[in-house]
């Protein structure tokens, strides 16, 4: 959570500032965003997101499928004032992401955004320094860091500030980075000048919604997260349905297909802001399945315990690189997938037994005594 510094003088003071003071105070804000490399910053109203109906027809109908804290946190998202009583105004920030696949030797995939260290931490580091440099610049106010753990419609918030528009498949698009980005948001007292929306720019391609392996989009920019590979890898706790995983293929963590089809996104090399975050395309490929399969719990709190793959956590990846073994038919996995199949963690034991039930006669290799590792832990 952002912090609220400390205030000297009236509370309501930095609201009062006259219109050549707000457009100074908001040029500030775009130059010290500038400064941490954010590649688009923007300010909305903190009123009701735009469109905030939608999003609870889209609840009531249990589209959020098991994310229960989309549906408890629904009056905090409505009103950003709950967040940082006294808000007037979002600064919204867009950071660029890693645009090159993270692929492995096997082919299993991770998503790009989880490339390098957690951007929950990264992200929020670099807000909170556009916004202490604010407070130097123009005193006292207060304020808020969010980042996508906040309950904010940050997508939303970012449109309506002219970060990009919200396309077909409900990534906020910006025409000259595509939709590879990270969100964080400053919410303020300070009565900053608004910007403008810019035009949605999909026209009639319907590329993502046709590319979609599960057919997850109800509409255009509405999605059944009950039918989507990045719900299922990431957020979803225990057994995978095996209609999914039959349609899981080579996804680990998370799905990037429709962002990968997107015009949008156009193949680009590391940007300046993508070196910032620690992408590079010299970097480190994910595990194999089977290397996913065998991790024990110390090597993946040393490799993978403060990133945004920690979300899934060490038993999840293992179940969907189990699940996507039994997809790809993925032999090489199996010695190590007849013994998950009797681990006591339920998605694991289950998505082994099914990957083991669809590939060829076991290898020889699951009976030799040097491959029986303690996977149990």
């Amino acid at each position: 959570m952002g912090s609220f510094p400390p205030r000297r003088d009236d509370p309501e003071a930095a609201s009062r500032a006259s219109a050549p003071d707000r457009l100074f105070a908001a040029g500030v804000f775009r130059e010290e965003a500038q400064r941490q490399s954010f590649v688009r910053v923007g300010i909305a109203p903190a009123s009701q997101p735009q469109n905030f109906e939608r999003f609870q027809r889209w609840i009531a109908a249990g589209h959020h499928a098991g994310m229960k804290y989309l549906e408890t946190t629904r009056e905090v998202r409505a009103d950003p004032t709950r967040l940082l009583p006294g808000a007037r105004s979002i600064v919204c920030l867009a950071a660029s992401h890693r645009r090159l696949p993270l692929t492995a030797s096997d082919g299993a995939t991770v998503a790009r955004y989880a490339s390098g260290p957690d951007y929950h931490g990264t992200l929020r580091q670099r807000a909170t320094r556009v916004a202490r440099a604010a407070v130097a610049r123009l005193g006292d106010f207060r304020y808020r860091v969010c980042v996508d753990s906040t309950p904010l419609s940050e997508r939303s918030f970012a449109a309506a500030a002219g970060l990009g528009w919200i396309g077909k498949n409900g990534c906020l698009i910006d025409p000259g980075h595509g939709s590879f980005l990270l969100l964080a948001e400053i919410l303020t007292d300070l009565d900053l000048p608004p910007d403008q929306p810019i035009a949605d720019s999909c026209g009639s391609c319907a590329r993502c919604l046709e590319a979609c392996p599960t057919g997850a989009f109800l509409e255009p920019g509405l999605l059944d997260a009950g039918r989507c590979l990045a719900y299922w890898t990431i957020e979803h706790r225990g057994p995978i349905p095996d209609a999914v995983k039959e349609k899981i293929g080579q996804h680990v963590f998370g799905c990037d297909i429709c962002q990968d089809v997107c015009p949008w996104n156009r193949p680009s090399s590391p940007t300046e802001a993508e070196r910032f975050s620690g992408a590079s395309a010299q970097e480190e490929r994910p595990p194999t399945r089977r290397q996913w399969l065998e991790m024990g719990p110390g090597q993946w709190r040393r490799r993978y315990g403060a990133t945004a793959l920690n979300r899934a956590g060490r038993r999840g990846l293992q179940r969907n690189a189990a699940a996507s073994a039994g997809a790809c038919r993925d032999r090489s996995s199996l010695p190590v997938l007849a013994r998950t199949a009797g681990v006591s963690e339920p998605g694991l034991s289950d998505a082994s037994a099914w990957a083991l039930s669809r590939l060829p006669a076991r290898d020889p290799a699951i009976d030799r005594p040097d491959e029986r590792k303690d996977l149990s832990k």
